[in-house]
């Protein structure tokens, strides 16, 4: 028995030997802001490397705590757009004040980005940096890493969504159509001629083959309901005209917004009205990328 202890005593001895690593204290170094995503608020907090005091600043997201920056560091997160106070307190243990008193709240916008220098004068008041200013500050500043994230509002920071690309291309429904109708036999003979020849220029640039998207729109003038229905009517009827002129029937698709996104401010009488919303009344053909 002896002899077995020993020589696993011995053993345990020559066994390499892995020490414990502690996670790191900053992460990576500023590299520029990435854009927030459209449904979010971003917000970069940081305190420069020459803004020095007694201990880390706490920062605080209503009421809750949020990170821990030193001399150096900055924490980038994420937040629902709406109402929500901030504040950095510097040796506020153990009453810890930022997680009682609110310095500093306002609604905070949706796709937005706020750049907040921390305080350190126990005023808690965030410090909103212009971001060209905020960019020659944050150079060369690293993450916070070292604690957790414990304010229950904050949220990871998504990616945004990029826009869609496409071409559009407009026609005037005053062209196309004569005034209310929307079918085939209401197609004036110049709105003939301005589908033949935009399906011409469809399949010689080859944009027949990309996914299209025919949206009537439509004047404010009468009910909704009436001008949504208008609407699609007009986009049907385009989209036919598109399909007899050799577009492919499945790339194309046709839709009514009606008058949801007329844009023109009119007044007075009937006829006047009707001569001011011209550009509303619209068939547009979008190509998509």
């Amino acid at each position: 028995m002896k002899k077995f202890t020993s020589t696993l005593w011995l053993a345990l001895l020559a066994a390499p030997m892995f020490a414990v690593q502690a996670a790191p204290a900053f992460g990576p170094a500023w590299q520029g802001a990435v854009p927030a995503a459209s449904d979010q608020t971003q917000i970069i907090y940081y305190r420069p490397a020459d803004l020095m005091g007694n201990g880390p600043a706490h920062i605080y997201v209503d009421g809750e705590y949020q990170a821990a920056l030193l001399p150096g560091n900055y924490s980038r997160f994420c937040l629902s757009p709406g109402s929500h106070s901030l504040g950095s307190f510097v040796q506020d243990a153990p009453g810890y004040e930022g997680k009682r008193d609110q310095p500093w709240r306002d609604e905070l916008g949706a796709g937005k980005t706020y750049y907040i220098r921390a305080s350190i004068d126990g005023s808690g008041q965030p410090q909103v940096v212009a971001r060209t200013q905020a960019e020659s500050e944050l150079a060369g500043l690293r993450q916070q890493t070292h604690t957790l994230s414990r304010a229950s509002s904050v949220q990871a920071c998504r990616q945004p969504t990029a826009a869609p690309i496409y071409n559009d291309y407009q026609i005037s429904s005053d062209i196309l159509f004569r005034f209310g109708g929307g079918g085939m036999k209401d197609i004036t003979a110049e709105g003939r001629q301005a589908i033949s020849q935009l399906a011409a220029q469809l399949k010689q640039s080859g944009e027949a083959q990309s996914r299209i998207e025919v949206i009537g729109h439509t004047d404010p003038i009468g009910k909704p309901q009436a001008n949504l229905l208008l609407g699609q009517r007009r986009a049907d009827t385009v989209r036919q005209m598109l399909i007899q002129q050799g577009v492919s029937a499945g790339n194309i698709l046709s839709q009514s917004v009606g008058s949801s996104q007329a844009s023109s401010q009119c007044s007075g009488t009937q006829a006047q009205r009707i001569a001011c919303h011209k550009p509303d009344r619209r068939v547009v053909v979008r190509v998509m990328q």
